[in-house]
């Protein structure tokens, strides 16, 4: 790992707030692997192997219907840590993860963090809160779904993916993905979008969408007066 990947890796809420110890436990036991566009990092039904951060790229989670339908629950972005689940059930991955853009993550394997656990029991507790945050996330993402309007899910889904971006970095997404995330239709997000356009507080490019106005997005939202 480069200086500059340690530096991601330190920048994210729940890294930055552990221990030194399992940082470095963390850190001496990872290592970086890079996944070209599309290309799988599991499957659902895949066993657990480990957990891992984004160094660079985005990932998008997503599931499949029986028919072949693919539905994009959400994006993963640097510095973010995810597979935590199978950590703590020991069951089979629940999603599938594509890299939506060429990725760079640092993988920690299942078999040490078994180690670490088994001797080091109290640490389970730092993991604990790594799925505690998703958890928060989700319960926000449920109620947004039952009290926001359509422009309001979209503009608040938009703020969220852009959260760890730096600014004017477009966001690699579809259209479709985007319907998919917010519930909403095609149809739908793209008269939003539209909008959110002659407002300037967007731009679009193909399967891109630049923020150029947080602002302008946090006031749709009705968050913001």
């Amino acid at each position: 790992m480069t200086p500059q990947q340690q530096s991601v890796i330190e920048q994210g809420h729940w890294f930055k707030n552990r221990s030194q110890y399992l940082k470095n436990f963390l850190l001496t036991q990872g290592k970086t692997r890079p996944l070209k566009a599309q290309q799988s990092l599991f499957l659902r039904g895949d066993k657990h192997n480990g957990i891992y951060a984004v160094l660079s790229g985005v990932l998008r989670i997503s599931g499949v219907s029986n028919e072949g339908k693919e539905a994009v629950l959400s994006f993963i972005e640097t510095p973010l840590w995810f597979g935590e689940v199978t950590l703590f059930d020991g069951g089979l991955r629940t999603h599938d993860v594509y890299a939506q853009t060429d990725v760079v993550l640092f993988y920690v394997p299942q078999r040490a963090l078994e180690q670490l656990l088994n001797e080091q029991p109290q640490y389970w507790q730092e993991f604990g809160l790594l799925l505690a945050q998703k958890l928060r996330l989700m319960f926000t993402s449920m109620e947004d779904h039952a009290l926001l309007s359509a422009e309001q899910k979209v503009c608040n889904r938009l703020l969220m993916l852009s959260e760890h971006t730096e600014h004017l970095t477009p966001l690699v997404l579809s259209q479709q993905q985007l319907a998919d995330m917010t519930y909403l239709t095609r149809q739908t997000i793209n008269q939003i979008l539209q909008l959110l356009v002659e407002l300037q507080a967007i731009s679009l490019g193909y399967q891109r969408i630049t923020i150029l106005d947080k602002q302008k997005l946090h006031v749709r939202t009705g968050k913001l007066k």
